[in-house]
């Protein structure tokens, strides 16, 4: 599994059943089989971006992409500073 992508689904699947769409309805809206969105909502997709963006978007949700942010080790010496 894809690191993330149980969240993605977890929200695609909530957002869907909040709009009362079965899979299908889904997979139609989207353009995309019902296999995807099925795939996408367990957390297993490892697919085409297209695919997981179509849906996405009748979902109405957008994918952004995020720095995880590390610190770098001379960031974390200054946590460290006993003056």
């Amino acid at each position: 599994m894809l690191n993330g992508m149980h969240a993605i689904g977890l929200k695609c699947l909530e957002r869907r059943k909040a709009r009362a769409w079965t899979q299908q309805v889904a997979a139609e809206r989207a353009g995309v089989h019902r296999s995807v969105i099925s795939a996408i909502e367990n957390g297993g997709y490892s697919g085409s971006l297209k695919a997981l963006t179509l849906y996405l978007t009748a979902l109405d949700l957008v994918l952004t992409v995020q720095s995880l942010n590390v610190p770098q080790l001379d960031e974390l010496n200054g946590l460290f500073n006993d003056d």
